[in-house]
């Protein structure tokens, strides 16, 4: 059973501040994994969805500074 009792209701970022995005993964182009209220819970994001096949990069972007944080790359480096 949901929490609202099986009733549509709203979901989304619910005003954190960091969004994570991944780039390749879900589809190409990049894509907004989720958002966190602190860096760490990105940063915990950010890491599991650079596991994800397909997924080239990931980034952190503080959306009260508009800004990127953090990118990191997936993958094999060559």
């Amino acid at each position: 059973m949901t929490h609202s009792g099986g009733k549509p209701h709203n979901v989304g970022d619910k005003g954190q501040q960091y969004e994570v995005r991944a780039t390749g993964y879900p589809s190409d182009g990049e894509n907004v994994i989720g958002w966190s209220a602190t860096i760490e819970g990105a940063q915990r994001m950010m890491t599991a969805i650079l596991k994800a096949p397909g997924c080239t990069s990931a980034s952190i972007f503080d959306r009260e500074l508009n800004a990127t944080m953090i990118t990191r790359f997936g993958g094999i480096l060559r």
